[in-house]
């Protein structure tokens, strides 16, 4: 829980916790062995017309869109509705050998990002435990 932000996380214990980079996240973890392991929280606000992440549009061709940008293969995406808030789930095979998992929700008046990556070579061992991560993040305090 970060009181202080209004949002809650299961991260992973032993990781190394980072406050913000401006422009960049609000709060990162590092996997201590293997640095290129990490998990990112990051938010800018919205128009306070925006309430709902469905707004930047459907989660079929976003997921599409946002893999072209990384040069990423889009492998998964997923819609969630937790304590009202919809949560956009997308995992990327990029071509850099980085495998990543976005999570995207609005809530509070921001649009909150949530990037868990690692080496492809690492994510079969690190799969669920991203997951599990990705999934307990929620933009209010519970």
């Amino acid at each position: 829980k970060d009181v202080n932000r209004g949002w809650t996380i299961n991260c992973p214990s032993g990781w190394n916790k980072f406050e913000g980079e401006v422009g960049a996240y609000d709060v990162k973890w590092q996997d201590l062995v293997d640095p290129t392991a990490n998990i990112k929280v990051s938010s800018n606000p919205v128009k306070s017309t925006t309430t709902s992440i469905d707004a930047l549009g459907e989660i079929g061709p976003l997921g599409e869109s946002l893999a072209e940008k990384r040069n990423a293969k889009l492998i998964r995406s997923e819609e969630r509705l937790t304590d009202s808030i919809l949560f956009y789930t997308f995992e990327f095979a990029i071509s850099d050998g980085t495998h990543q998992l976005l999570s995207l929700s609005v809530n509070k008046g921001r649009v909150w990002s949530l990037d868990a990556s690692s080496k492809e070579s690492k994510w079969g061992k690190s799969k669920e435990l991203y997951y599990n991560v990705i999934r307990s993040f929620t933009p209010k305090l519970v």
